[in-house]
C-alpha cells in the first residue's frame, strides 16, 4: 500500500486530453510532463499523483491520491490522517467526460473513506472525482460547484511501480468490477 511521502513540489501538468471509450489506449502524451511517471499512467486526464496538503502540519501528512487511468477505468489509491492515525485504500472509478468521473468501488482501512477492509472485497459508492482548474477534487459544493484542492504531486519511481505490480491493479485496468 501506499505509504505516506512527503511532497516534491507539484508537476508541471496533467494531460488534459480527452477520456477514450472504455478498452481504448490513448497516446502517452503526458509522459514528457510527468517526470518519473510510467508509460502505463498516462491513459487520460485523471492519472498522476495529487495530494492535499490543506492544514497538514507536515508534509508526510497530506492526503493523497495515486490513480491510473485506462479509458474510462480509473484505477488507484488513497491515503489521509486523521486524529493522528493513517487511512489508506484502494478505489476504482468511471470517467464519464474529460474532468468528470464517479467512484464506484472503494475498501480499506475504515474510517471516512470506507466501512470496508480490502481482504473482505470492495464497498459500493457512488461519490464524485473531479477535474477543475488543474486541480482533483473528491466533492462537490452545494451548489453543484466543483471543489478541487488536489494539486498535482510527485511520486516516486517505486510507487509507480508498485501500484502497477499489483494484480488488483492489473485486473481493474483490464476487467469491469
Amino acid at each position: 500500500m501506499l505509504g505516506l511521502v512527503a511532497c516534491a513540489g507539484p508537476r508541471t501538468a496533467h494531460d488534459r486530453g480527452t477520456v477514450a471509450p472504455a478498452g481504448v489506449d490513448t497516446t502517452p502524451v503526458a509522459a514528457s510532463m510527468q517526470p518519473g511517471a510510467p508509460d502505463a499512467l498516462v491513459g487520460g486526464p485523471f492519472s498522476g499523483a495529487w495530494e492535499s496538503c490543506e492544514g497538514a502540519p507536515s508534509p508526510e501528512e497530506c492526503s493523497r491520491y495515486l490513480l491510473v487511468q485506462r479509458g474510462e477505468r480509473i484505477c488507484g489509491i488513497w491515503s489521509y490522517l486523521a486524529s493522528g492515525q493513517a487511512y489508506d485504500g484502494r478505489l476504482v472509478s468511471r470517467a464519464t467526460s474529460p474532468t468528470q468521473a464517479r467512484r464506484t468501488h472503494v475498501c480499506g482501512r475504515p474510517g471516512a473513506e470506507t466501512d470496508t477492509e480490502c481482504s473482505d472485497g470492495w464497498q459500493r459508492i457512488d461519490k464524485p472525482l473531479l477535474l477543475c482548474d488543474g486541480k482533483l477534487g473528491d466533492l462537490v459544493g452545494a451548489g453543484g460547484e466543483c471543489f478541487a484542492d488536489y494539486q498535482a504531486a510527485h511520486a516516486s519511481q517505486g510507487e509507480w511501480d508498485r501500484l502497477l505490480a499489483a494484480p488488483w491493479v492489473q485486473e481493474c485496468l483490464s476487467s469491469p468490477l
